[in-house]
C-alpha cells in the first residue's frame, strides 16, 4: 500500500544496514572489553595463575 495519491504502488526493499553496522560494532567493542579484563585480571593475580588459576590460592592465617 502506498501513501501517494497516485495510485501507483511504491515497492522499496527495506535497508537496516546502519543497524548491522552498529550492532557489529557494538559486539567488537564487548570482545575487546573482555579481552582486556581478561589480560587485566592476569597481571592482578600471577600468583594464582591468572583469572583461571589451576590452583587455588589459600590464604594462611598464621595460627595452626
Amino acid at each position: 500500500m502506498s501513501r501517494a495519491a497516485t495510485g501507483d504502488t511504491v515497492i522499496l526493499k527495506p535497508v537496516n544496514n546502519i543497524y548491522t553496522v552498529l550492532s557489529g560494532i557494538a559486539l567488537v567493542v564487548v570482545i575487546l572489553g573482555l579481552v582486556a579484563i581478561y589480560l587485566r585480571s592476569e597481571s592482578l593475580w600471577k600468583d594464582a595463575g591468572g583469572l583461571f588459576g589451576k590452583e587455588p590460592v589459600v590464604q594462611s592465617t598464621g595460627r595452626r
